[in-house]
C-alpha cells in the first residue's frame, strides 16, 4: 500500500506528550535570531536520536528525518523557504514560471560549481527528476507528483507534475530535493555507495567521515556559490544518542552543543536554567482525534462523536501534549498558516458533561459504551487524558499501545475506534488532508481511518491544493472545515511542539521543512 510509509511518519511524529507546566520567557523559539556573519576553525557538536541509514534520502528511495537534516547541510534546492517570514525564495533557480497547471519551468544560476568542479545545469536537475525523484521515489513525496523533466537550454529546464499543485514550488525546498550530478553519483561510486558516502553536491558543507555506530563528520564548503551565506563552524559533528536525558546533560557538560528533538516537557524543566537554552517551537502541525465512522463502530454515529467531542478537556490536553508552550487548535489549520480560520470559541471548546451524556442516551448508550483506541507508546499520557474524560460521561475508553509497524496495520485496518493523526498543515501541498483522500489510498479506505468522506468533501480538497491564489485556497478551506465541524468528523486538540536544549552561548537555531533543524546556520 503505497501511503503506509506516509502514515507511519505522520501518525508516529512529533506528538510529545507529558506532565505540563506553565511556559516561561525564558523559553526561546525557531528562526529569530540574525543571520551569521564571522567564520572560525571551530567544530559544531549536535546529538540526534537515532543514526540515519543513509545520507542522500531521495537516492535511497527513503525520508528520514536525520537523514534529511544531515542532508540539507550537503545538497542545494532550486528553491529555499525563510521560515521566519514564509517566503519561497530563489536559489539554485534564479526565476520559475508556470507553463500551465502541472509544467513549471525553472532558469539556473550560471555560477554554480559541483563537488566535482563542474558547472551546474538543466541536465542535472532533469537527471535528479528522471532518474532519482521519479525513478527511485514513486511511493513517497519526493517523486510521486512528479512526471518528469524536460531540458529547454542549458540553463533552463521544465518539470512536468502530475497535478495541478501551486505550493509544489514550496516542496521543492524540502531536503529531499538536492540537486546532483549524474557525474558525481558515478564518481562516488553509484547510487548506493553515494547514498552512504555522497561527495556530491553543492551545499554548504561537504561529507567528510562517517564513523558507524558513533559520529558522522561534515566541513564548511569554502567554495559555496552563495557569497550571502557564511558557515560560522568549519566541522559539524553528528553524534546519535536515543536517550534524551543523555543528550541534556551532554549539553551541560560542555561535550555537545545542541540536543536536537527533545521531549517538550522534559526540555521545559531547564527553561530557568543559566548553563542551557531551552529552545521550543511549533512547526504547522496541528494534533488531531479522528473518529472510525464505518459501519459496526459506536463512532458512525454522529451523536456519539458530538458526545465524545464535547467530554474532552482541550485545554487539558494541549496541557499535556505541549506541557502548556502550545495552544488549543480551534481550527484544522495552524495559527501561523495563511488558511487558518477560528472554527471554535472558547466556550465550544469547554466541557459540557451533561449534554454529551444525553447525547449517548438518545444515541442509546446510556448504560455505558466500550471504545478502543491505538497508538504508539508517546500517545499514551494523551490517550489516558481522554480516557478520563470519557469515563464522565460513560465511556470506557481500552487504549492499545502497540511498536510502529502494528500500528500502521491497525490504523489502515480500522482496529480502533479513535486514533490520533497530526497533519502538517503549513501549505497546501498535495498531502494535504491526505487523511481524507480516498482515491489516494488502494480499496478505497480513508488513510488515518477508516472515515467516511464525500464527493463534496473530495471536491473541495482538490481545490483547495488547486487555487491559485491564497485568498480563494482558504475560502475553501472554510468551507471544508464547517463540513468537519457540523459532522463531528475530527477534533482539532492543539498545536504540535518540537524542542531541544543548546548551548547558552550559542545562537542561529533556525528549522527547514517539519521544524527539522537547519544546522548551517548556528554561530556564537
Amino acid at each position: 500500500m503505497k501511503l503506509k510509509k506516509m502514515l507511519a511518519l505522520g501518525l508516529a511524529c512529533a506528538m510529545t506528550l507529558s506532565t505540563a507546566v506553565t511556559a516561561s520567557a525564558a523559553v526561546k523559539g525557531a528562526n529569530e535570531d540574525e543571520a551569521n556573519t564571522t567564520e572560525t576553525d571551530e567544530t559544531l557538536h549536535i546529538a540526534l536520536a537515532s543514526e540515519p541509514s543513509n545520507l542522500w534520502p531521495a537516492g535511497a528511495g527513503s525520508t528520514e528525518n536525520e537523514a534529511q537534516i544531515i542532508s540539507s547541510a550537503l545538497f542545494d534546492n532550486l528553491v529555499i523557504k525563510d521560515y521566519s517570514t514564509g517566503e519561497v525564495l530563489p536559489n539554485l533557480a534564479t526565476e520559475w514560471e508556470w507553463v500551465d497547471d502541472t509544467h513549471c519551468t525553472f532558469t539556473l544560476r550560471e555560477d554554480v560549481i559541483n563537488s566535482l568542479g563542474e558547472a551546474l545545469t538543466a541536465e542535472d536537475v532533469a537527471y535528479c527528476v528522471n532518474d532519482i525523484w521519479v525513478e527511485l521515489n514513486a511511493s513517497n513525496d519526493t517523486g510521486q507528483y512528479m512526471v518528469g523533466a524536460t531540458v529547454e537550454d542549458e540553463y533552463v529546464v521544465t518539470i512536468e507534475f502530475t497535478t495541478n499543485a501551486p505550493d509544489l514550488i514550496e516542496m521543492l525546498s524540502w531536503s529531499n530535493f538536492g540537486i546532483v550530478s549524474e557525474a558525481e553519483v558515478e564518481a562516488a561510486g553509484g547510487i548506493e555507495a553515494a547514498t552512504k558516502s555522497p561527495t556530491l553536491g553543492s551545499g554548504k558543507y561537504k561529507f567528510t567521515e562517517w564513523n558507524s555506530g558513533q559520529s558522522i563528520t561534515l566541513t564548511r564548503n569554502d567554495d559555496y556559490w552563495n557569497d550571502d551565506y557564511v558557515g560560522y563552524y568549519q566541522t559539524i559533528v553528528f553524534t546519535f544518542t536515543n536517550d534524551a536525558a543523555a543528550r541534556e546533560m551532554a549539553v551541560e557538560s560542555g561535550d555537545v552543543d545542541v540536543a536536537y528533538d527533545m521531549p517538550v516537557s522534559q526540555a521545559s524543566t531547564f527553561a530557568a536554567s543559566e548553563s542551557v537554552q531551552t529552545i521550543i517551537y511549533s512547526f504547522g502541525q496541528n494534533a488531531h482525534l479522528w473518529y472510525n465512522m464505518t459501519d459496526g463502530h459506536a463512532t458512525s454515529d454522529q451523536l456519539v462523536r458530538e458526545a465524545i467531542d464535547l467530554a474532552l478537556n482541550f485545554d487539558s490536553l494541549y496541557q499535556v501534549g505541549t506541557a502548556g508552550y502550545g495552544e488549543q487548535a480551534l481550527g484544522y489549520f495552524g495559527t501561523d498558516s495563511p488558511y487558518y480560520t477560528q472554527m471554535y470559541t472558547e466556550e465550544e471548546r469547554a466541557v459540557d458533561t451533561e449534554t454529551a451524556k444525553a447525547l449517548l442516551e438518545e444515541a442509546g448508550y446510556g448504560d455505558g459504551l466500550e471504545l478502543t483506541t491505538v497508538g504508539l507508546q508517546d500517545t499514551t499520557a494523551l490517550y489516558t487524558v481522554i480516557q478520563e474524560n470519557l469515563r464522565e460521561i460513560g465511556i470506557t475508553l481500552t487504549i492499545n499501545t502497540v511498536d510502529t509497524a502494528q500500528f500502521v496495520e491497525d490504523a489502515f485496518d480500522g482496529n480502533y475506534d479513535l486514533i490520533l493523526v497530526g497533519e502538517y498543515t503549513a501549505g497546501r501541498y498535495p498531502t494535504l488532508f491526505v487523511f481524507m483522500q480516498e482515491e489516494q489510498v488502494e480499496g478505497g479506505t480513508i488513510v488515518g481511518g477508516p472515515k467516511v468522506t464525500t464527493d463534496e468533501i473530495d471536491g473541495l480538497i482538490t481545490e483547495i491544493i488547486e487555487a491559485s491564489d491564497e485568498e480563494t485556497a482558504k475560502e475553501k478551506a472554510e468551507e471544508i472545515e464547517t463540513i468537519l465541524k457540523e459532522n463531528t468528523i475530527v477534533s482539532n486538540l492543539y498545536s504540535e511542539m518540537k524542542a531541544s536544549i543548546i548551548n547558552v552561548d550559542l545562537k542561529g537555531y533556525n528549522t527547514i521543512e517539519r521544524g527539522f533543524i537547519d544546522p548551517t546556520g548556528f554561530y556564537k
